[in-house]
């Protein structure tokens, strides 16, 4: 087999997975092109001739054809099962359980779903998250009572997508078990052994480290050591984000190769022959990969170590590029869904950079002593080749996260095997395991001070809108030419010119197309039961109206939509100072999460109606607008908010405040109408009756082509009248799951009635808006289908005024 053999085979087989990946062709499809490069392979080695361009198909075809039948595994047919009231289930545990406090998070194989007389066998696999009940453990047979759900996709643009990071770990049903009683371990099965043992390191090496190190250092090492990042404070966590050091919490190559760097020397030292050391290291490395739960990362790093052992054991030469495609084959083959996989991708672009730019990069820095050259080489590779994955996934880079990788891997280098040690030896002799805590108490602390220490400058990280194919195609081309001296000098000028020519395509066209057709965006973004609507006017001017939150906020930063919804979205769009921020009311579903927006895009302009708040979110509302100081305005029916040239918002409500109404809040929320050309789009608040009926008492113009419907679809905020009035073609119902019977079907069936498409962020997700100035175009997120009202996903649609 030539070298390069397996790089190219598997290089086609990730084509086709990602063919398949794009077009979602049937199963069928597939082998008849399997069929095609069969006969076509057949018909060239006939003639004694080896076609590649047959072999090429037939790898293609096969990855498309594997990752069909992958994604026909995903229909669990148990659709009569999902949220029908609590179900009983059997199954088995075949994931290492994870603990945070009292709640436990495992992936149970199903045996049975059973409700009432209805049951169905079922092998598919399940998230569970309970609380309290029984300690679970790898291979545990139990039974559960709760209600099945879908795992949610992700509803707005740019967001985690759940429901696919689930799917691509085979997982298609979720369960939340809010009671000890509902769950119950009946016996217990030997599935994987390396599994089996893995769990039992994992466990001992987790709870040594609790006992012989300072509870911040303990939980820096379980990060490292063992990619369990739950015991990391929020705030440390972010620190490593931003000072690029986030990957050394992620068990990887990295810390498969120090694990086996460091086994490979002690047992040198201990004289013992080289095969038992290679068959030693291999061991203990395929234990720690399993102890680390297996991850795609994890996978790839134990498969090139094992090829590195066995051709080092040989007297072979090192094959890295071999050895990185022999573990691309091995975790595609295992689940071809992992080529979507964000750990994946990271994994495999950092490796293959590194391997293919570290000899150059190594060489550029040989002023530098040789063991800092060399880790410096490996950081800057590895920097390059994930750089446009980060920006595509989580729309932040890290400007310090050469520095901290240069500095932090020597740190993680000694972390990983004294955490190992520190955590084992515990267990035979606590003051031998404090001992050597303190070798890697020094080491995580030191660590965890880094991060702290360049996370912690004010640049250390800027927001980065995700880049296009051809713009992630242009860079990776461009460093190839530069670095990749091997290659002929014409093809890497050539490669030059095709990647300066990719960069100015992907980095101009959307300015071009922006400056041809300019258009006004405005997105009902989904946070919930609350109400955001972003807008973007053609001349660049941003505005959020709103910011979601929750009617009972808990203070707790996942519970945040600021943070954790509208910030995001914000990156992802590219947005970095959102030049006005309008708070139609104070209530906490629309306050809340206008803080973290406050904070973090300081905004210039600041509007509301005035008055106060009856939540907590008030206060720290008055004390950000007080300190950041931007121009606070207080609207009155008649002010106009002029976004640019062509776009405005006029307030429409309140004039005089209302008074002794069933919600005086509510109905003094700022009523806007959004207007370019000859679109508009009337947003409401959560104004009730008695403000609808006072509009159309004044006679305010209330025309629009959409209107966000108010209060979330409340049967109090129902009056036709007012819809008539309007007469929008199109309405949006901000609402998530509640308990207040939000949207009433009456306000549906009487939107419907008067023939308005009703569109839902709980079941479409984000609908998103675009205007020429004649006419709106909408899609959505979703093509979800709630219980009442309609819902589809977008395309082209005339929604001018009737």
């Amino acid at each position: 087999m030539r070298r390069g053999t397996i790089v190219a085979g598997a290089a086609c087989f990730a084509a086709g997975i990602a063919c398949q990946t794009a077009l979602s062709l049937t199963a069928a499809r597939w082998l008849w092109l399997i069929a095609a490069g069969l006969v076509a392979a057949m018909g060239a080695a006939v003639r004694g001739r080896v076609s590649s361009a047959a072999v090429t198909l037939l790898l293609v075809a096969w990855g498309g054809w594997w990752c069909a039948l992958a994604e026909l595994r995903l229909d669990d047919g148990l659709d009569e099962f999902i949220e029908a009231g609590p179900v009983t289930v059997r199954g088995v545990v075949v994931s290492h359980p994870e603990r945070d406090g009292d709640r436990v998070h495992a992936v149970v194989r199903l045996r049975q779903v059973q409700r009432g007389p209805a049951a169905a066998a079922s092998r598919a696999l399940l998230r569970l998250t309970g609380e309290g009940g029984p300690p679970l453990a790898y291979g545990d047979e139990g039974e559960l009572r709760a209600e099945l759900r879908r795992p949610r996709p992700g509803t707005n643009p740019g967001a985690f997508d759940y429901k696919a990071y689930l799917n691509r770990q085979g997982v298609t049903v979720t369960a939340y078990v809010a009671h000890a009683r509902h769950l119950a371990v009946t016996g217990r099965r030997l599935l994987n052994p390396l599994m089996h043992a893995g769990g039992a390191l994992r466990d001992r090496v987790r709870e040594g480290l609790a006992a012989s190190l300072p509870p911040e250092a303990a939980a820096v090492a379980a990060s490292v050591v063992l990619g369990d990042r739950r015991p990391l404070p929020a705030e440390l966590e972010e620190a490593f984000r931003r000072a690029g050091v986030s990957h050394l919490l992620a068990v990887s190559g990295l810390h498969v190769g120090f694990l086996a760097g460091f086994a490979l020397a002690l047992l040198g030292a201990l004289r013992v022959p080289p095969a038992w050391r290679v068959a030693a290291t291999a061991w203990l490395v395929w234990l720690y990969v399993f102890a680390t739960g297996a991850r795609p990362p994890a996978v790839r790093a134990g498969v090139m170590a094992s090829a590195a052992l066995v051709a080092g054991a040989a007297g072979r030469g090192r094959d890295a590029p071999g050895a990185l495609a022999a573990a691309a084959w091995v975790l595609l083959w295992h689940n071809p869904l992992l080529l979507s996989d964000v750990s994946f991708q990271l994994s495999f672009a950092a490796a293959a950079a590194i391997v293919a730019w570290h000899g150059a990069l190594a060489r550029r820095l040989r002023r530098l002593p040789g063991p800092l050259a060399a880790g410096a080489a490996v950081a800057a590779a590895a920097q390059l080749g994930v750089t446009p994955l980060l920006a595509r996934t989580f729309h932040r880079l890290s400007v310090v996260g050469w520095a901290g990788s240069v500095a932090g891997s020597p740190l993680a280098s000694l972390l990983v095997p004294a955490g190992l040690a520190a955590g084992l030896v515990y267990h035979v002799s606590p003051e031998a395991g404090r001992l050597l805590g303190r070798v890697a108490g020094h080491a995580a602390s030191w660590l965890a001070a880094l991060a702290r220490g360049l996370g912690g400058l004010p640049w250390s990280s800027v927001d980065a809108a995700p880049p296009s194919p051809a713009v992630m195609a242009g860079w990776w081309l461009l460093w190839w030419s530069a670095l990749t001296g091997s290659a002929p000098r014409r093809r890497r000028r050539q490669a030059a010119a095709l990647a300066a020519a990719l960069l100015a395509f992907g980095l101009w066209t959307p300015l071009l197309d922006a400056w041809a057709a300019p258009r006004l965006t405005l997105v009902f973004l989904d946070v919930g039961q609350g109400d955001a609507v972003f807008i973007r006017t053609p001349e660049g001017v941003t505005a959020l109206v709103d910011g979601g939150g929750s009617p009972y906020p808990s203070g707790e930063p996942d519970r945040d939509p600021g943070e954790n919804v509208i910030v995001p979205y914000l990156r992802y769009a590219g947005v970095g100072v959102v030049d006005v921020v309008v708070n139609t009311h104070p209530h906490e579903d629309h306050l809340q999460g206008l803080l973290a927006v406050l904070a973090r895009r300081r905004p210039p302009l600041v509007v509301d109606g005035g008055g106060s708040g009856p939540g907590p979110s008030w206060a720290e509302y008055q004390r950000l607008v007080g300190e950041l100081a931007p121009v606070r305005w207080i609207a009155r029916a008649g002010d106009v908010i002029r976004l640019g040239r062509d776009v405005r918002l006029e307030v429409l409500h309140p004039g005089a405040p209302m008074s002794g109404t069933r919600s005086d809040l509510n109905n003094n929320s700022l009523v806007l109408r959004l207007v370019y050309g000859e679109t508009a789009a009337l947003l409401t608040g959560d104004v009730e009756a008695e403000a609808q009926l006072a509009l159309l008492r004044q006679g305010a113009d209330v025309r629009a082509d959409v209107v966000k419907v108010p209060h979330h679809g409340s049967r109090w905020a129902l009056v036709s009248a007012f819809y008539e009035a309007v007469g929008a073609r199109v309405a949006v119902i901000t609402v998530g799951r509640n308990n207040y019977g939000h949207p009433s079907e009456e306000v549906i069936a009487a939107l419907e009635g008067m023939g308005v498409r009703v569109y839902r962020t709980d079941a479409n997700g984000a609908v998103i808006f675009s205007s020429d100035g004649r006419r709106w175009s909408v899609r959505t997120m979703q093509r979800r289908r709630a219980r009442a009202g309609s819902g589809r996903r977008g395309g082209e649609m005339d929604a001018g005024r009737r």
